[in-house]
């Protein structure tokens, strides 16, 4: 069996279900919405005045949590 990792449109998500029941595929819908705190948002909106020489480049960022999860 193969498994797949799939995103579908609001509005795409009656007819993409009917098709998985016809080809009798098995299948879990999960939800991915969320809501950030207002701490959080005010945290994100307040990074938009760090100075471009204080930021590090997403690919160094990814290599270091990689190596502090062993991922």
């Amino acid at each position: 069996m193969t498994t797949f990792k799939v995103s579908v449109p609001e509005d795409k998500t009656s007819f993409f279900l009917e098709v998985l029941e016809l080809i009798g595929a098995t299948y879990e819908a999960k939800e991915t919405d969320f809501k950030l705190t207002h701490e959080q948002e005010q945290f994100l909106l307040s990074q938009n005045d760090v100075p471009l020489e204080d930021c590090q480049p997403a690919s160094l960022v990814f290599e270091e949590l990689k190596v502090k999860y062993g991922l």
